[in-house]
């Protein structure tokens, strides 16, 4: 009902959209500011597209940043929609993606909060029709104070479906993190195939990780998994780097960089995974760097175009 603006994406039946669609939100003001946005995607049957929304901010103001994102998938259609969360640490974001699935629809969905001050990402996947495929991924990168609660449900709700949820946190300094995640299985979802993972490493003993895996299955034919793992660099491999003349701090990063990798390869667009991967590695380091294909438009020699 607050809603101020937001994007809609139609793709009609039988369309397959070669390019990326980029969406830049950048939040710009000397003071206190709140954006509500609301957004629609339809992507009809037999279509393909790939969506990418990027949060910015430019300025050090105060910001709250509330938005939805409802989705339609339908019949053969294939949805890739990634979110970067790259924002300074006065920064508090609500983000929610609701998004319905029909027949052999395909849908993957990947949030990455490489640096936000208070994060809450809401990922709903209804799977409505039978033989569809929802991925969800996520990777989220905390130091100072920041808190990231990631919370999701996927809800199978007819027979032969399968569904892919991964979720990994590096978490340094104080920060603090939080994941819930469902898996419903209907009583008529027979043959579900569902994976749930969530993985956290802590760099200091003031970290803090709260996660909750959960499955809830009212069917007796399927393949289910959950499971969630907190813990510190692994004492072995860091001894095995620095036996080969690597200095604790590369080391670290080598080791940071391999436990998030898992995520970052779920990106199927090339230019956008190699970027990431840049900002990924420069945030290991303590750098905050903006994604500048984002703020300069029509850059060039590359397969995104700024909107």
């Amino acid at each position: 009902m607050f809603a101020q603006d937001g994007f809609f994406v139609h793709v009609p039946k039988g369309v397959a959209v070669e390019r990326p669609i980029q969406i830049v939100n950048i939040l710009m003001s000397e003071d206190a500011l709140m954006t509500t946005q609301r957004n629609l995607v339809v992507m009809e049957d037999n279509s393909e597209a790939r969506i990418m929304v990027c949060d910015h901010t430019l300025t050090t103001g105060k910001f709250v940043m509330n938005s939805v994102t409802e989705g339609y998938v339908g019949k053969d259609a294939r949805l890739d929609l990634y979110n970067l969360q790259n924002q300074h640490n006065a920064t508090t974001q609500v983000a929610g993606f609701y998004f319905e699935q029909h027949e052999n629809s395909h849908l993957a969905t990947n949030n990455l909060t490489l640096h936000a001050g208070v994060a809450r990402n809401n990922i709903e996947l209804k799977l409505a029709g039978s033989h569809a495929e929802g991925h969800a991924y996520g990777l989220y990168l905390l130091d100072k104070n920041q808190h990231v609660d990631n919370f999701s449900y996927i809800d199978h709700a007819v027979p032969d479906c399968f569904s892919d949820e991964l979720f990994k946190g590096v978490l340094d300094d104080h920060s603090t993190g939080a994941f819930t995640g469902k898996i419903m299985v209907r009583p008529d979802a027979q043959k579900t195939n569902a994976y749930q993972s969530n993985n956290n490493l802590l760099l200091t003993n003031d970290a803090k990780m709260n996660t909750k895996p959960q499955l809830e299955i009212y069917a007796d034919d399927v393949k289910c998994s959950h499971g969630a793992t907190v813990g510190q660099i692994d004492e072995d491999a860091m001894f095995y780097l620095r036996t080969r003349g690597i200095n604790k701090e590369e080391a670290t990063i080598l080791l940071m960089y391999a436990f998030a990798y898992e995520v970052i390869e779920k990106i199927k667009v090339e230019p956008l995974r190699e970027q990431i991967r840049t900002l990924v590695e420069k945030r290991f380091r303590g750098e905050l760097d903006k994604c500048h294909s984002c703020v300069v438009c029509g850059q060039k020699g590359t397969d995104v175009t700024c909107l």
